[in-house]
């Protein structure tokens, strides 16, 4: 099931149970309303549902875009909010650091990225154009506009990587594969591991990208 019939789903049991709540306890009152009024009465009913509905809707998308539980479990193996750190090595070898932050709803998820140098000073910013999550086939793939300080034009490529997770229907906790910049014969290789839910600072999260590649 896909993250946004999960949600839509989800609304809907709630509705129904809520609405089996108001026909125990309010039909019994509306029933003793003269014949008269049969139609009002199906008109407040229609209403009601509906605003229900609604109303719930409205109430689990803002629990999904608050609660990093809800929407874990509505994203299942395709949930990959949070903050990701990681490190790869340009084309002249030398290391640059990576944190990334994937800000994901129901339907959709943008990555906006920064690289550092290996005395962590800004090397470049991305961020995504276009994402696709394939949660069977355990991958990631996205166009990203790459911009280099040192360069006078921005960059455009494809990233594709590889889940590590622990079974198909768990979320990635790593992901490891390449990068290509558009008219670029090299690919880069890059890793990356998730170490937040939430999406943390750069300057907080760059140490810990730091010390992740002196362990690798």
């Amino acid at each position: 099931m896909k993250p946004v019939e999960r949600l839509t789903a989800m609304t809907l049991s709630i509705t129904v149970f809520v609405m089996l709540f108001i026909v125990d306890r309010v039909v019994p009152i509306l029933s003793k309303q003269s014949a008269a009024h049969s139609a009002l009465v199906s008109v407040i009913g229609f209403l009601t549902a509906a605003g229900t509905y609604r109303i719930l809707g409205s109430g689990v998308t803002w629990l999904f875009s608050t609660n990093e539980r809800l929407r874990s479990f509505v994203l299942g193996p395709s949930y990959m909010h949070g903050t990701w750190i990681g490190w790869f090595r340009g084309h002249s070898g030398d290391l640059r650091l990576m944190v990334e932050h994937f800000d994901q709803d129901f339907n959709s998820l943008v990555i906006t990225g920064r690289s550092f140098t290996s005395d962590e000073k800004v090397h470049g910013y991305w961020s995504s154009e276009a994402v696709l999550i394939d949660p069977k086939k355990g991958e990631l793939v996205f166009t990203y506009t790459f911009d280099v300080i040192t360069n006078e034009a921005s960059t455009t490529g494809v990233h594709k990587s590889r889940f590590e997770r622990k079974s198909a229907r768990k979320a990635p906790t790593g992901i490891a594969g390449f990068a290509h910049d558009l008219n670029d014969p090299t690919r880069i290789a890059i890793s990356s591991k998730k170490i937040s839910n939430e999406l943390v600072g750069w300057e907080e999260a760059l140490p810990k990208a730091k010390s992740m590649f002196n362990r690798c």
